[in-house]
Order: C-alpha cells, then structure tokens, then sequence
C-alpha cells in the first residue's frame, strides 16, 4: 500500500453518529425531520439517547430509566413517534419498556394504521411494537390474556397489510413493514445491520412453536403473491425481490409444499432463462441482475435436498469456472458450495473448478477457493486434492524444496518466483485474509502432512515475522490445535522456535502466538522455554505485551525457585488435561 494510500485512509472523515448529527442541526435550530417537536424535549430524548447507549451496571436502574422516558411521551405517543429523533429513541427502548406502556402505544397505534405505515419514521416504531407483541405472544411466562393481546396486536397489523398489499407491496416503507411482520410471525432473525452476521438456521426450524393464526396469515401472503400476473417482475426489483427472500424463509418455518411451489416457478420460469445476447456470456437470466442472484441465493438456502440438486443441475453445473469468474455470481457460487450436504452434491462442483483455481485467484475472487476449501472439510471430501491444487496453483509443487516457499505464497495469495520479494518485513506486511484462512483450514484436514511439512521447512526467522503477523498469528493456533496435527510434529514446531521466544512474547501478535506454543508444550519444551526467557529478560518482559506473558508465565517465581515453579505448572496441567479428556 503506497504511502499517499495510507495517508489519505488516515485523514479520511469519520461518519458522523446520529447522535453528533442531531446536536449539529439543534443548533440551527433544526428539532429533528418529520413532526415538530419543541426544543427541551428534544434535548431530553437526546440526552436519554446518549444514556441509554452508555449501558447501565443495574438493571433495576435500567427499568426506572425506561419507564421516566416514556413518562415523557404520554398523550403524544404519536407526535413523538413522528420525529426522527423521538421515533429513534422510542423504537431502541420499546423491548424494555413495561406492558402498560406497550398497551398504551398500542392502543393509540391501533386507531390508524394507514398513515403511519406511510409514516417514514413512525412505521419504524410500528413494526418494533409488531416485533415486540410477537414475542411476548409466545412468552409462556405471560398470563395467557396478555399473550392473546399482543397476539391479536400483531395479527391486526399483518392482517392489515395483507388486505392492502397491493398498495405497500411497490411502497418503499410499506414493503420494509411486510418484511418485518413476516420475520416477527416466524420469528427469523430481523433483516438489519446489528444482525447481518447472525447464521440463519432455517433447517431446524419448528414449526410447532408457532400459532397457527400466525402460520395461516404467512400462507395467506405466500398464495397471494404466487398468483400475481407481475410475479416474474419483482424478482427483478430490489424491493420485491427482498420480499420475496424473506418470504421464502418465512415459508420454510410455516409451510414446505408453498415453499416447493414457489422454488419450482423461481427455478422454471425466471432463473434458467437464456439471455444469448448478454455481454457474461450463455448463463441463465438468473445470474444477470443483482435482485435475481440474491433472491437465487436465498432459494438455495432454503431448498430441500431434491429441490437444491435441480437448482445445481439446471443453474450451476457445466458452467461453475464461469460463474465463479464473473463479480455478479461469485456469492452465488460460494452459496451452492456451502449448502452442499454430501459428496455426490459437492464432488461435480469441485471437479469442475479444481483445475481453475489460479484463474478464479487472478479475478480476484479467492472467497471462492476459501468456500471450497470449507465445504472439503466439512464433508471429508477431495482435502488432498485440494491441497495438491493449491500447491500447482501457487508453483510450489515441484520440485520438492519449493515447499518451504509454499506457507509464504498461501499468506499473500501469490504464486512463488524465483525473483520473489524477500521475508523481511514479513511482521508488518498485509497479507491476503483467505490465504491465511485456507492456511488454518488445510491444517484441520484429515491429512496436512504438507502443509505441517510446509512450515517446519521454513526458515526460523520467517516463521517468528509470520507469527507476529495480524494474520499469520492465528495460524499457530490452528497447527497446535488440530486433531490431525501429531503431537511430534507439534514439538518439532516448539523445538525450531527456540531462540525467537523472547521476540515472540514482546509483540502484540507474536504475544498470541507464543501463548498457543505454550500452551501446546510439555513441562520439559516449557521449562526450555523459559530458560530462554530469563536470560535478560529485562530486554522482553518490560514491554506492554511482555510483562502480560512474564505474569502468564510466572518468571518470578520461576527465577525464584525453579521446582516451586515446575510444581506449580504440573498442579496447573493436570486439571486442564482432565478437563480436555472430558470435552473430547
């Protein structure tokens, strides 16, 4: 990365908080978009924002908190709710709030649904008392007349919905509402940034934890949609599409035959369709526009085992080193991998893109070996001919000394040459994230022979930068705890690190690294160990990350009494080691 790169990336602007913005426009004299809302309560709600964001050690204090907030918004439910500032801090606190105040909000939400659906900020605070009733309808620790409040709260509002659909279906606020009653009924996780890391396990859903009025109006919204004339068309919207994905999960909770329907039209009447004259080539419609493959990619997601192999036979096979290639489909196909549930599904895959991985390297798209990589895993399946691609892909397999050039060329994700840049600066170097991922990966497979190899053959100073690496730091953590990895060539590894520990443990990374090492030792490897460390360890154990280790390690009491301290590690280990045997 050039100089001017890192420079610009330093002086770069932070995004302004929402809080930072708020303050920015009161001082002009601007309360918050939307309703109007007089300045003291304004800098209340921001003040409450602010204290609520900086958490609370008691949780009693917590409840007093929330209930002399929405003290603040009585008979203005709302007008607060309105405003963009009013409608934030309400909708962040409305999970804590108690039950009278819910039913109040309720109540006055009940009245009129129709404009504040098409309210840009009150629909927020809508469907979080959607979200909200949902949840306490299944809460068994309810009395049962609350829970068929909240239940009929919320069935009101989808119901609602599902009668006017055709008005928010095209409506941008309308269809998030959909989207959000639809998650709520089913209980999926919520479609938004907090969540957007969170796995979704939709195979093992239970459908019977859910009401049957509840499952009944998702059903109702599932044939509606399926019978429209225009249902080919949304799947090219963004906005109908994301209905459409959230349905799909919402039908896996609730109903498998509307499922099949719908991946049935999806895969036959919208994604196999030729577009001969397109630029990517002969790929089916599916895989041309944006909404289609993310609405492909939730369809695989869902499918069943007979449905996902013709999504495989009629979309990706025969045409997997294209796809792989190509920006727009490259999710998709890392999609098809990971949703692979056996070998006789995830073998023709792999077969066609093994040969090609350089290819699919130099497109930029090493997420994809990565997926691959996982899926041999996961199945015990083609591990070593992964293995054997990756070193013909990054020419170190032969002849056979290439292979201590081999763990190197997978950190940076580049093939070996002869006038290949030197190890120096190999501590401070950015090196490629799924290189360093397969690296850990391929030391968890059945036989990592090559790679155990691979790095036992590099040089002793390469290994200490690439253990103090951010990234190269978590491949020791994968090599001495792997199952497969035997416990010589674990020694081996502690044994050629001789000589750097002191290194190790005075950096932040290296620091990490050396605590997997030691972890890993026998009581003879640490009482080595330390040997090396209490020779002038004044010169380690004084820095930030040293003096973390010496305490780790005990140096003190080991330079006080080496068979005290041999003592003390053995009384340590032994529980630990009982505690291992009863976890395996």
């Amino acid at each position: 990365m050039s100089s001017e790169t890192l420079l610009k990336k330093k002086n770069r602007k932070r995004k302004k908080t929402f809080l930072g913005n708020a303050r920015k426009y009161a001082k002009k004299g601007c309360f918050g978009r939307g309703s109007k809302m007089d300045e003291d309560t304004y800098q209340f709600f921001l003040r409450s924002l602010e204290t609520f964001n900086l958490g609370f050690d008691d949780e009693e204090l917590k409840v007093i908190f929330v209930d002399n907030v929405f003290e603040h918004t009585e008979n203005q439910e709302i007008e607060c709710s309105s405003n963009q500032v009013g409608c934030r801090v309400i909708e962040t606190l409305l999970p804590f709030a108690n039950d009278s105040i819910l039913q109040r909000f309720i109540e006055k939400f009940s009245s009129d649904l129709r404009p504040l659906i098409y309210d840009r900020f009150a629909s927020f605070v809508l469907q979080q008392l959607v979200v909200v009733s949902s949840k306490k309808s299944l809460d068994l620790n309810l009395p049962e007349d609350k829970r068929t409040y909240y239940r009929k709260f919320a069935l009101k509002v989808s119901k609602f919905l599902l009668n006017n659909l055709e008005d928010y279906t095209w409506d941008n606020i309308g269809n998030r509402v959909i989207r959000i009653c639809l998650c709520s009924l089913t209980q999926i996780p919520l479609e938004n940034k907090q969540n957007a890391k969170v796995t979704l396990d939709l195979h093992s859903a239970q459908k019977e934890e859910l009401p049957e009025e509840f499952i009944e109006v998702v059903r109702e919204f599932g044939q509606r949609l399926l019978l429209w004339p225009q249902f080919n068309e949304m799947c090219f919207s963004e906005l109908t599409s994301g209905l459409f994905q959230v349905l799909l999960k919402a039908l896996k909770k609730t109903d498998s035959k509307l499922l099949k329907q719908y991946l049935e039209n999806l895969l036959n009447g919208t994604f196999v369709t030729l577009k001969n004259e397109s630029e990517e080539g002969l790929v089916p419609q599916g895989f041309l526009s944006v909404s289609l493959v993310m609405l492909l990619e939730t369809a695989l997601q869902v499918a069943g085992k007979k449905i996902f192999n013709l999504y495989l036979e009629k979309l990706f096979l025969r045409r997997m080193v294209k796809l792989a290639c190509l920006k727009s489909t490259t999710f998709a196909v890392q999609k098809a991998l990971a949703q692979c549930v056996n070998k006789e599904q995830f073998d023709p895959l792999f077969d066609e893109l093994s040969d090609h991985f350089g290819e699919i390297i130099e497109k930029g798209h090493p997420a994809v070996i990565l997926t691959i990589g996982q899926t041999c895993k996961r199945l015990s399946s083609k591990q070593g001919l992964f293995i054997q691609n990756m070193l013909k892909t990054l020419n170190c397999h032969e002849p056979e000394e290439r292979l201590k050039h081999f763990i190197t060329c997978m950190s940076r994700l580049t093939p070996f040459k002869e006038n290949s840049p030197s190890n120096q600066n190999l501590a401070k170097e950015r090196l490629n994230l799924q290189g360093t991922l397969m690296l850990q990966l391929m030391l968890e497979f059945n036989k990592p022979i090559k790679i155990v190899n691979g790095l036992l053959a590099m040089d002793v100073q390469e290994l200490r930068d690439l253990f103090s690496n951010s990234m190269g730091s978590h491949i020791v953590d994968s090599y001495v705890k792997s199952d497969f990895v035997g416990e010589k060539s674990r020694e081996r590894l502690i044994r050629k690190m001789t000589g750097t520990y002191q290194d190790l443990a005075a950096s932040k990374y290296g620091s990490r690294s050396f605590e997997a090492l030691w972890n890993a030792a026998n009581l003879k490897a640490k009482t080595q160990i330390m040997e090396e460390l209490a020779y002038k360890e004044g010169s380690w154990s004084n820095t930030d990350f040293g003096r973390i280790i010496a305490s780790k390690v005990n140096l003190v009491l080991y330079k006080r009494s080496k068979e005290i301290w041999k003592n003390s590690v053995n009384n340590t280990a032994k529980p630990e080691k009982v505690l291992a045997d009863v976890l395996k």
